[in-house]
């Protein structure tokens, strides 16, 4: 029983993700295979797959965006205690973080997060690329929120990096 009180975060974090996977492993399979009929534009889901798949979609990129906001946030008010002095002493100041502490401060579940999450909406995104318009809007509404996440995680990763001084 102790196992399981230790281990119970972690089988959670284990089940949201592997639901994550087969609701969007059955949606790419289904638009994936699905081959237009002309008769209809894209392949029909039935609406409770289309509402966990976006629950889920949705849930997975809020949690690893502000899973690495409060990361960074964390970091930056330490590394800021840290050069205070220093910064007073040399009369500069950075707002650059290390990538590395931040890095090393997320969890195991939060790195699985952030790369299950990539590796769908990665493969979300070619198949909405390869597809166009035989596609659904559940794949496009996923896609175009990879980008948005990508293009948030690309300046967290930008403005993080130090220069050299």
């Amino acid at each position: 029983m102790d196992v399981l009180r230790q281990q119970l975060f972690n089988i959670i974090a284990f089940v949201f993700l592997s639901l994550f996977v087969a609701v969007w492993g059955s949606v790419l399979l289904r638009v994936g295979f699905w081959v237009p009929d002309g008769r209809t534009a894209a392949p029909p889901l039935n609406g409770a797959l289309v509402t966990a798949a976006g629950v889920l979609a949705t849930s997975l990129s809020s949690l690893t965006a502000s899973a690495l906001g409060f990361t960074i946030a964390e970091v930056r008010q330490a590394e800021g205690a840290d050069r205070s002095g220093r910064a007073a002493v040399a009369g500069v100041g950075t707002s650059a973080i290390s990538p590395g502490e931040v890095t090393a401060r997320l969890s195991g579940r939060i790195v699985a997060a952030i790369v299950v999450y990539l590796a769908v909406g990665l493969m979300v995104l070619l198949l909405w690329l390869v597809k166009g318009t035989a596609s659904t809007d559940l794949i496009g509404a996923f896609a175009l929120s990879l980008l948005g996440w990508l293009i948030g995680a690309a300046g967290v990763v930008f403005q993080t990096e130090k220069t050299s001084s």
